[in-house]
C-alpha cells in the first residue's frame, strides 16, 4: 500500500463517516435519497480503484492527499 492510497483513504473515510446517517433506518430521507446517498457511497468505495492520487508538493497540502489530483464524486443534494 502507499502513502499516496493512505491519504486517500483517510479523505474517504471522513466522507463515508459523515454520510452514514443517511442509511440508517430512522433517516429522514425518501428512498429515492436514499438511494442517491448509497450511490454516492458506493462511488467513494471505488476511487481506491479508479483514482491515481498523488501527494501535494506545497503548503497547505505539503505531504498529505492533493486534493486536484482525484475526482471525488458530488455528494447528493
Amino acid at each position: 500500500m502507499t502513502v499516496e492510497l493512505d491519504a486517500l483513504r483517510k479523505e474517504r473515510n471522513t466522507l463515508l463517516q459523515n454520510s452514514d446517517w443517511t442509511q440508517a433506518s430512522d433517516s429522514p430521507l425518501s428512498d429515492t435519497k436514499k438511494a442517491e446517498w448509497a450511490t454516492y457511497r458506493q462511488s467513494l468505495r471505488d476511487l481506491t480503484k479508479t483514482a491515481n492520487p498523488r501527494l501535494g508538493t506545497k503548503a497547505p497540502y505539503l505531504n498529505s492527499l492533493d486534493p486536484s489530483s482525484v475526482t471525488f464524486p458530488s455528494k447528493p443534494s
